[in-house]
C-alpha cells in the first residue's frame, strides 16, 4: 500500500539534503585571478606583489603569487631554482616542487621559464598549463599574478585573460601612456572589459588626477570602465623594508606605504565576496 505521508517526508529530507548541498557549495568562494601588469621597473612589481599578498594573507586568506613575466624579479623568493608549473606539464618535476612557501603566510610559483613567457605556446600545451593552473587555484583564495602580455598581446593563460587584470602606472608621461597602450591592446584581443588601476610613487590626490583622466579616455575611445584601487604613497620605508627582505607592512607597519598597501589588500579581499551567491544562499 502506497504510503503517502512517508513518501512526501522523504521527498522533503532530499529537498533539503540537495538545498544543504549547494548552501555549501555556494558558500565556497571560487579562487580570486588577478593579474597585474606594470609599466614601472621589475624590481617596483616584485616589490608590489610582496606587500599586497602580506595584508591580504594576515587578513586570513590564502594566497599564492604566480610569476608570469619576463621580468619577474623571481630570485626574492629564490624560485629561480624551483621548477615551473610548465615542468610539472612536461613531467620534468611534481606540483609539490614547484610551489614554495615564501615565509610571509602565502606561497610563491612560477608559471614557465622567464625566457618562455614571451612566446605564446601552442595550443595542446596551453590547454595542458591552463587546466593545471586551475587545478592549482583551487587550493589558494586568491591568486596575484606578476604578469606581462606575450606576442599576440595576452596573458600566457585563458584562466588569466578571464580573470582581473590591475595595471600599476607612476605618474611619468611615458608610463601612463604604456598603461593605455596595455588596454588598448587587450582590448584588441578581448574586446570591451574592465581594468583596475593603482598609481605608484603618488599621494591619492595626485592618484586620482591620474585616474580620472585616463579613465575618461579609455570611456570615450573604447566604452571602457576602469577601477580606482588605490595609490602606494613615495615612502622611504619601502626601500628599506625591501633591503630587509620583508614587506614594509611586516617591518614598518605604522609606515603610511603600509596603510596603502593594507587599503588596497582590502579592497582586493572584499571583492572577492560574490553579492549574488549570498543572495542565492539566503533563499535556499
Amino acid at each position: 500500500m502506497f504510503n503517502y505521508q512517508n513518501n512526501q517526508t522523504q521527498h522533503k529530507i532530499a529537498q533539503n539534503d540537495q538545498a544543504a548541498g549547494l548552501r555549501r557549495i555556494m558558500a565556497t568562494p571560487k579562487p580570486r585571478i588577478v593579474s597585474v601588469l606594470s609599466t614601472s621597473p621589475s624590481r617596483d612589481q616584485a616589490r608590489l606583489m610582496d606587500n599586497l599578498a602580506t595584508p591580504i594573507a594576515a587578513h586570513g586568506s590564502d594566497v599564492l603569487i604566480l610569476h608570469a613575466s619576463h621580468e619577474s624579479s623571481e630570485k626574492i623568493y629564490e624560485i629561480d631554482k624551483f621548477p615551473a608549473l610548465l615542468d610539472v606539464i612536461n613531467e620534468k618535476s611534481l606540483m609539490q616542487s614547484a610551489i614554495k612557501n615564501a615565509g610571509n603566510g602565502f606561497s610563491v610559483a612560477k608559471l614557465m621559464p622567464s625566457h618562455q613567457v614571451g612566446t605564446p605556446l601552442d595550443s595542446f600545451l596551453s590547454e595542458q598549463l591552463n587546466t593545471i593552473f586551475i587545478g592549482l587555484a583551487q587550493q589558494y583564495e586568491i591568486i596575484l599574478v606578476d604578469a606581462a602580455l606575450n606576442s599576440d598581446h595576452l596573458l600566457p593563460l585563458k584562466a588569466l585573460n578571464e580573470g582581473e587584470i590591475i595595471i600599476k602606472l607612476t605618474r611619468h608621461a611615458e608610463s601612463i601612456k604604456e598603461a593605455y597602450a596595455l588596454i588598448k591592446k587587450i582590448y584588441g584581443q578581448l574586446g570591451r572589459r574592465s581594468f583596475g588601476i593603482i598609481v605608484d610613487s603618488a599621494s591619492d590626490e595626485q592618484a586620482q588626477v591620474i585616474f580620472d583622466n585616463i579613465s575618461q579616455v579609455a570611456k570615450r575611445f573604447m566604452q571602457i570602465d576602469l577601477d580606482y584601487f588605490g595609490a602606494i604613497p613615495p615612502d622611504v620605508h619601502l626601500s628599506r623594508a625591501a633591503k630587509l627582505g620583508r614587506s614594509v607592512m611586516d617591518a614598518f607597519p605604522m609606515a603610511i606605504a603600509s596603510t596603502a598597501f593594507k587599503q588596497i589588500a582590502q579592497r582586493l579581499d572584499s571583492k572577492h565576496d560574490n553579492q549574488a551567491d549570498t543572495k542565492l544562499i539566503s533563499i535556499i
